[in-house]
């Protein structure tokens, strides 16, 4: 009887002990599994920020209109695969049902159950030269054999820099003739060497009282956002393609726009060189 009960107690006890290795085992697989999955997700809404503002870019050229708002627009794309009701289809594999059903097939390989509701997206900007785009919802996964399971809020982000596109300033003001890489100055002052390089090169610096890339977007050109950020008209480029130009500020926003403030043609610089008095500090610049 005392050896019938030590081999009883050892093989439960040996027992107990695989099966607590392999709850173990499923929840390292399922702890793994969901931190793949948030790299996944930030992936993946990179790729359909990607996608969307580029298809916005080619619709301003299509119909010489500005984008009258860019988060419902991207969240039509996201959600939809559509645009004004039409189907694009540059997002495919970049929506959310895409992204849904991607992970519930990574997850029948490992007998994982996911499960992603009550999605919520938005794009704006926290600094001047990326996007900001963070995906919430509510997220669960489950081991089919109910071993283990995670069930929590996720939010997710993802940056997107702006050097990828071009201003839509430009592109519409120009026809498409023109097109500016969003490109950030390297120039932390400016003398007139460097005031002249910082143009005809196209590059852009930060500025609280310039619209931001979304606002340029969408044409709310009079806005002064915290991220701002701002070009200077190279005219003699405009001029070079056949563009006509106006004699006023060359700073983007003013000069694309209705806006026409008091400017002077700025010391040490070419004769189309024009700035408005309220800017010409920032550039260290004077008047003729």
């Amino acid at each position: 009887m005392v050896i019938i009960t030590l081999l009883m107690t050892s093989y439960t006890l040996h027992t107990g002990i695989q099966e607590r290795k392999i709850a173990q085992k499923r929840v390292e697989t399922m702890n793994s599994f969901v931190n793949s999955i948030q790299q996944d997700i930030e992936r993946k809404i990179f790729i359909a920020a990607f996608r969307s503002i580029f298809t916005l870019e080619n619709k301003i050229i299509e119909t010489g209109a500005y984008i009258s708002n860019v988060n419902a627009s991207f969240q039509e794309m996201f959600f939809n695969g559509t645009l004004n009701g039409q189907n694009q289809p540059i997002m495919v594999g970049a929506t959310f049902n895409d992204i849904s059903s991607g992970l519930q097939s990574v997850g029948d390989k490992i007998n994982i159950n996911v499960n992603i509701t009550n999605p919520k997206l938005n794009i704006d900007q926290i600094d001047p030269w990326n996007l900001h785009i963070s995906l919430s919802t509510e997220f669960s996964v489950t081991d089919e054999n109910n071993l283990s399971s995670w069930n929590s809020p996720l939010t997710t982000t993802a940056k997107v820099p702006l050097y990828y596109f071009d201003d839509p300033l430009y592109t519409l003001n120009t026809g498409g003739i023109i097109a500016i890489k969003i490109n950030q100055t390297i120039y932390n002052s400016f003398n007139s060497s460097a005031l002249l390089d910082h143009t005809t090169k196209g590059h852009y610096k930060s500025s609280s009282q310039a619209p931001s890339f979304i606002d340029r977007l969408e044409g709310n050109l009079t806005i002064n956002n915290t991220n701002g950020i701002e070009s200077l008209v190279n005219i003699q480029n405009l001029q070079s393609k056949g563009i006509s130009t106006q004699q006023k500020s060359i700073i983007d926003y003013i000069y694309f726009s209705t806006l026409n403030p008091a400017f002077c043609q700025v010391s040490g610089m070419p004769g189309w060189f024009n700035i408005d008095n309220t800017n010409l500090a920032q550039y260290n610049a004077t008047c003729v």
